[in-house]
């Protein structure tokens, strides 16, 4: 026998021992009088030479134990936090005591007693009854070393929040941080809205999507990649301001910072532009991070050494898509066409890691004008966009679904915000031209057939829509809240 079996059948055996004393190891529900943090706000300053006059309920997990012969001394934790446990077999009477030998680390135990200081001025609970509230078979992570496998970390959550129980408070937070960026749309006269996640034709963004089958119909549908066009229906019908939060399926890459499935935020304005987008964008990161962390400035980094402080704070610089790429190439993109500038392209050093991370050498040629100089773009510049940055005024080719700039037909009016390397989003002044949009979504198609399986297909019903009439309009989305 394994140590892991025999490690399951130790607690196979307390778990029938349980049973036969009478216990319950799996009850129903446990009604608490406090939950932990709430002890800890209540009696922290609690003299040390008293126990409160309060018997206090409470629950949670044990995850330290510690035998000092009548006296055990644990921890439990629960959401809010940790508290210490004093089990005496004085306090506790016999029976009760040696029903503890039957306990482990990981089990779920309810108990009730008073708050005392130790002598140590640890805040804890004299327990005075105890009710066992469920036994936990499998063990916990070692309480040095933790979960380290780091693909264990992300599919044994259970797990790792035993082992790493401050790690909840990023989950803690990405909630709140959800509820105030519903607070914040809403009260700047947003509608939330629901869009299909199965759809009979996908769109909104490039990417390959995931199919099922709808077997009442016999029909293919395609889980959903973005939001977007059924939003945009939603303002050619009327309403002027919506958003949604809503999972996005993308079947694509897995890395850190991508996941074929995500939560997004996507809304769209009617009157409104690209620019009246950017400064939504930025109010909205300010709000937040004011609301779930007290300031504006974190601290991110894969170690401490490595850390950078950022400052969400609005205003955020606007930089020019083809400037950016300017300064950190070195080739001035903008006084080239598509030929130039492939020829600059093959001119850098043969070893150029350009051509060995990006883009072959030998496909140079193949790319237009704007297709290198959003490769480049990748390349070149967003490792260095370290501070909240807007990035406006990209190629035309980059997507079908946007304005031409007003000023410079090569480009559109999009934006995409930065920091840390990473984009947080994307914006438009929405194309409305019904005409125009039919021509470029036909040349998705165009490209569909050509094998790339990320064009956008033909969506009559959107195109409906367009032409039913879609006043001017910004639209923003989010990157993943992760």
């Amino acid at each position: 026998m394994s140590t892991e079996d025999e490690y399951r059948q130790n607690r196979m055996n307390k778990l029938e021992g349980l049973r036969e004393q009478g216990v319950e190891p799996y009850p129903y529900r446990y009604v608490r009088s406090h939950v932990i943090h709430q002890i800890r706000e209540q009696y922290g300053d609690i003299d040390g030479e008293t126990k409160s006059e309060e018997s206090i309920k409470t629950a949670g997990r044990i995850t330290n134990w510690r035998e000092m012969g009548r006296t055990i001394f644990a921890d439990i934790w629960d959401q809010s936090g940790r508290i210490q446990i004093f089990l005496n077999k004085k306090v506790l009477g016999n029976d009760a005591f040696k029903q503890l030998k039957l306990w482990d680390l990981g089990d779920w135990v309810g108990v009730e007693g008073p708050v005392f200081l130790t002598r140590t001025g640890e805040l804890s609970i004299m327990v005075e009854k105890t009710e066992f509230l469920s036994k936990a078979l499998r063990p916990l992570p070692d309480k040095h070393a933790g979960l380290t496998n780091p693909e264990l970390i992300y599919r044994d959550r259970s797990a790792y929040f035993t082992s790493a129980p401050e790690e909840r408070d990023h989950f803690l937070k990405r909630s709140q941080a959800i509820s105030e960026v519903r607070e914040f749309m809403i009260g700047r006269g947003y509608v939330e809205v629901d869009t299909p996640l199965m759809q009979p034709v996908y769109g909104g963004a490039a990417a390959r999507p995931f199919t099922t089958e709808v077997h009442a119909i016999d029909e293919t549908y395609y889980l959903q990649i973005s939001p977007e066009l059924y939003l945009k229906r939603l303002i050619a019908g009327g309403f002027e301001k919506v958003f949604t939060i809503c999972k996005n399926f993308r079947n694509e890459g897995i890395d850190k910072t991508h996941n074929p499935e995500f939560t997004m935020m996507e809304c769209y304005e009617a009157y409104a532009d690209y620019n009246d987008m950017m400064a939504l964008t930025e109010e909205l990161y300010e709000h937040v991070f004011m609301a779930v962390n007290g300031g504006t400035r974190i601290s991110i980094g894969e170690d401490e050494e490595e850390q950078v402080e950022i400052d969400f704070a609005a205003s955020w610089p606007r930089e020019k898509f083809l400037d950016m790429v300017h300064e950190h190439s070195g080739i001035d993109v903008s006084n080239l066409d598509t030929d130039a500038l492939q020829q600059a392209l093959l001119a850098l050093p043969e070893n150029h890691l350009l051509f060995e991370e990006e883009l072959p050498r030998e496909d140079v040629e193949k790319h237009t004008w704007g297709e290198l100089v959003q490769i480049m773009f990748e390349f070149f510049c967003e490792r260095h966009l370290i501070q909240p940055t807007f990035i406006i005024d990209h190629p035309v080719e980059s997507t079908p679904l946007c304005k031409i700039h007003r000023e410079d037909p090569r480009l559109i009016e999009r934006f995409e915000p930065f920091a840390f390397g990473w984009e947080l989003g994307n914006a438009y002044s929405e194309l409305n031209d019904p005409i125009r949009q039919r021509e470029l979504l036909n040349e998705q198609v165009e490209m569909g057939r050509g094998g790339d399986e990320e064009a956008h297909p033909l969506d009559e019903d959107f195109l409906a829509a367009v032409e039913l009439g879609l006043p001017p309009t910004g639209g923003w989305v989010s990157a993943s809240i992760a």
